[in-house]
């Protein structure tokens, strides 16, 4: 995209905010017991948000899940993008409603997972760091792992549902 997404400007509730600060106000909506940002400490950042710097660096999204399944206090960690600057609080919140202790959920559309809006059990940070240790840097092939350990449970997308997962990865979907 050649800029930082998470300072693209979004609407949140008809007020523009970065897109960062969007995603923590759908988050929070959810009432979470922690909320972690994966990354550097580099923005103004909430005194109730934990910023998680990556264990492993340079090694893109999933090293930054793996890291905060690591640090989370809690036993399913909800995991978000953001760059999906149109999903919603409900829309987690099944998700969550849909884990378990010691399963999570992952979203999908057809065949293809959306493992950047899913739920996570602590327990795949082992399975998370290895991948990322083998140079494995797929979110794709890290949910498909935990589907075939029995970690998570795959909920299909509906057709409905389908518009919340459309991101922003070039400069032609911010005028969506």
């Amino acid at each position: 995209m050649g800029r930082d997404k998470r300072l693209l400007v979004v609407d949140w509730e008809r007020e523009p905010v970065p897109l960062w600060r969007r995603q923590l106000n759908v988050l929070r909506r959810l009432a979470p017991a922690e909320l972690l940002i994966s990354g550097l400490p580099d923005l103004d950042y909430p005194l109730d948000v934990t910023v998680v710097p990556d264990k492993i660096k340079d090694a893109g999204p999933l090293a930054g899940i793996a890291s905060c399944l690591e640090v989370a206090q809690s036993r399913l960690v909800l995991v978000l993008a953001v760059d999906l600057p149109h999903i919603t609080p409900e829309y987690l919140a099944s998700l969550v409603q849909a884990a378990a202790p010691g399963r999570g959920v992952v979203p999908a559309i057809e065949h293809e997972l959306e493992p950047v809006a899913a739920v996570y059990p602590v327990e795949a940070v082992r399975t998370a760091f290895a991948c990322v240790q083998r140079g494995e840097r797929s979110v794709q092939a890290f949910a498909r792992r935990l589907v075939q350990n029995g970690l998570v449970n795959i909920r299909p997308v509906t057709a409905g549902e389908a518009p919340l997962f459309r991101n922003w990865n070039s400069p032609q979907d911010i005028g969506e």
